[in-house]
C-alpha cells in the first residue's frame, strides 16, 4: 500500500501544491485585484484539495493491487518495450480524457457536472482540479490510471508520469503562458480543444488556436 498509494499520492501532492504556490505569487503580482477569480480562490483551493484527498487517494488505494501487478509484470521489460508502453499510456490516456471531456459537455451532463470547472473562464493554476467529484474521478484520475494498469511500466516511470501529468494539468490552466495555450482557449470557447497537445482535437476537427 505504501509504495503504490502513499508515495504516488505524496509525489502528486508535492508537485501540485508547490507549483500552485509559485503561480499564486504570480497571481498576486499580475492578477488584478478586481478579477472575479479572487472571489473563488479559496473555494478553488478547498475543492481541489477535497478531490485529491477524497477521490484520487481512495482511487489509488482501491486500484493499488492492480497497479502493483502491472508494475511487477513489466519488471523485465527491455528499454524499447518501455518506450512503446509509455507511448500507448500517454496517448490512450489523452484519447480517454478527450472522449470523457466531450461527454462532459453534453447538455445536462455539462449543466450539473462540468459547468463547475468552467466557472473559471480565465483558469488559474489552483483551479486545475476545481471540478465536480464525478468529473475528477473519471476525467482526471481514471483516464490516467486505466491506461497505466493496462500496459504497465517501471515504478520510476510511473512516478515520472505522475509528475509530468500533474505539471501539464496545472500549466494548462495558467493564463500567463502564451495565448496559444489550448486549454485556456477551451475555457473561453467551450466547443474546441478538448484534449491535450492539439493532435487529438485535429483528428476530430475540434481544434482552434485563436
Amino acid at each position: 500500500m505504501f509504495y503504490y498509494t502513499i508515495i504516488p499520492f505524496g509525489v502528486h501532492m508535492i508537485t501540485y501544491w508547490s507549483l500552485c504556490f509559485i503561480f499564486f505569487l504570480l497571481d498576486l503580482k499580475y492578477l488584478d485585484a478586481s478579477n472575479n477569480n479572487w472571489k473563488k480562490y479559496n473555494s478553488a483551493i478547498i475543492t481541489s484539495l477535497f478531490n485529491q484527498v477524497f477521490i484520487t487517494l481512495p482511487a489509488l488505494y482501491l486500484l493499488s493491487s492492480l497497479i502493483q501487478a502491472s508494475i511487477e509484470g513489466s519488471a523485465n521489460d527491455r528499454i524499447h518495450i518501455q518506450f512503446i508502453k509509455l507511448f500507448f499510456i500517454i496517448n490512450i490516456s489523452n484519447i480517454i480524457f478527450y472522449l470523457l471531456h466531450r461527454l462532459l459537455h453534453y447538455n445536462k451532463v455539462y449543466k450539473y457536472i462540468h459547468s463547475i470547472h468552467h466557472e473559471f473562464v480565465e483558469p488559474i493554476a489552483v483551479a486545475a482540479f476545481y471540478a465536480h467529484p464525478i468529473e475528477h474521478l473519471f476525467a482526471n484520475t481514471l483516464s490516467f490510471l486505466i491506461p497505466f494498469i493496462m500496459f504497465g511500466t517501471s515504478y520510476f516511470v510511473m512516478i515520472l508520469l505522475i509528475v509530468f501529468g500533474t505539471i501539464q494539468t496545472i500549466l494548462a490552466h495558467v493564463i500567463y503562458l502564451p495565448k496559444s495555450n489550448d486549454h485556456v482557449l477551451h475555457h473561453k470557447k467551450y466547443k474546441y480543444n478538448f484534449g491535450f497537445g492539439g493532435y487529438i482535437d485535429k483528428i476530430f476537427q475540434t481544434y482552434t488556436k485563436n
